[in-house]
Order: C-alpha cells, then structure tokens, then sequence
C-alpha cells in the first residue's frame, strides 16, 4: 500500500514538474537570459564579456533578428568589423525590415572602408523611415568619405531641416530625445555652422549629459571655435580622485607670470650663500 502511494506522489510531481522544466529550457527563454546578460555587460562596457553571451544567445535561438542584431554590435565594440557585417545580415535575412540592423550594417561597412554599400545600407534604412536622421547623417558622412562632397553638404543641410522639422512639430517629445540633437550638431558642424552645432550639442547634453557621442561632438566643436577666432585649443588635465574629475582650468596664472617667478627663483638661488641647503 505504502509503495501504491509513494508511485502516486512520484507521478503528481513528475506531471508538475515537467512542463515547468520544458518552458525554462526552451531555446527562447535560454537566448533571453543569455540576452539581458549581454546587455547588463554591455552597459558596463565589458565588451568582450558581452559578445561572449550574445554569442550563446544565437547558439540557443538562431532565428531572431533582434538578437543577431545585438551580436552584431558586440562585434562592432571590439572593433571585429567584418563579422559584425555578418551578423547584421543573418538578421536581415530573418527580418529585412529591422530598421537598426541596416544601419549598424552602414556602420560597419564604412569602418571597413566600403562608403558605397555603406550608402546602399542606410538608403535601405531611410526606404524604412524616411525621418530616420540618423541614417541620413551616416549617408552624407560615407558620401563625403568617398569623395562626393558637394552631394554630402546637400544632405547635411537635410538632416538639419529634418531635424528643424521635427522640432517644431513634435516639441515635447524633441525635448527628450537626445539623439536627434546629436545629429543635428553632427551635421550643423560638418557644415562649418559650429556655433550652431555647439548650441545642438548642449542641448542634447542637457536631455543626456553622459550620451558620448555628443560629448565628444561638442569637444570637437569648441576646438573648432577656438581656431576660429585665432586661439589653439588647448586639452585641460584632469586630476581623478575618488572618481571625481578635478579640472585645472580655473587655474589663473599665464605664461608671462609664471616665466617671472621662475626668473626671480633663480636670482635668489644665486644669491644664497653657499653651505646652506
């Protein structure tokens, strides 16, 4: 009687266990643990580490786009160009309409030098969504990378209206959207505007004061300003204490100062007497 009911116990818990066990093994739910690890890791920039998960990811589920997609940009964070050009096409192959997937394809066709298929990915991307600036930039950027200037001006200044556009008719979402300031600086600049593109590249700090490309975009520009009106640019060390950057620009003393108190150092050096140290 005991083993009757021992039989039964085994056979209730093998008919709650098992359909559990099926749905957390399913290659979907294996991809997307393995997902959200590459995206933690990446966000923390451990890149190597990332395109390690990814890779898993596809391994468990090789038909997402999205996921493919990811990969793709591990790749293209350290700098593994050609395959990154890979993994974006196997995603296009499962989804030709993944808008991002055709513009990290652009992206890592122009690294590799190939400005011409980079135009045809982002022309791609734009038959998508013709407002996508981003894909226009990154367009004009491969033309004038190629030699095509005067077409490349042409489509800077159509990122700058699309991006004016955009502005006035969807303000309070522009308000937050960091990226489409960022382009619009990026154009504004390879326009030679670069007051203008300061003031873009501000803006966009203001919604996203840690997004890099527009850190980088607006160091650029004030360099640029400052040749302009005659001045070398000049980098500001940093002190990093405790994670906080120190800057010495505040530090008020020029050159002519600080010559004459090195002048007036070494008359008093002269004049003391020997013997004492």
């Amino acid at each position: 009687m005991t083993a009757v009911f021992v039989l039964a116990a085994i056979s209730i818990l093998v008919t709650f266990m098992v359909p559990v066990q099926v749905m957390g093994d399913s290659p979907s739910e294996i991809a997307a643990t393995f997902i959200q690890k590459g995206d933690d890791l990446t966000l923390r920039k451990e890149y190597h580490d990332a395109l390690e998960a990814y890779e898993s990811a596809v391994a468990s589920d090789p038909y997402n786009s999205n996921t493919w997609n990811k990969l793709g940009v591990a790749h293209m964070n350290t700098g593994r160009y050609q395959d990154a050009v890979e993994a974006f096409e196997r995603s296009l192959t499962i989804d030709p309409y993944n808008q991002k997937a055709w513009n990290n394809k652009g992206d890592s066709l122009a690294a590799l030098g190939e400005y011409e298929d980079a135009i045809l990915a982002y022309e791609q991307a734009l038959r998508l969504n013709s407002n996508d600036h981003y894909a226009l930039l990154r367009k004009g950027i491969s033309l004038q990378q190629a030699g095509v200037s005067a077409e490349a001006m042409l489509v800077y200044q159509e990122v700058v209206s699309l991006a004016e556009k955009e502005v006035r008719k969807h303000p309070n979402y522009a308000r937050f959207d960091g990226e489409l300031w960022t382009n619009k600086g990026e154009a504004l600049y390879r326009l030679g505007r670069y007051e203008e593109a300061l003031e873009a590249y501000t803006t966009a700090l203001t919604i996203n004061p840690k997004y890099d490309r527009a850190i980088q975009g607006k160091i650029h520009t004030e360099e640029e300003i400052l040749r302009a009106r005659g001045a070398s640019p000049i980098p500001s060390p940093v002190i990093e204490e405790k994670g906080v950057d120190i800057g010495l620009t505040n530090l008020s003393m020029s050159l002519p100062v600080l010559l004459g108190a090195l002048i007036i150092a070494l008359f008093f050096l002269r004049l003391r007497p020997p013997g004492h140290r």
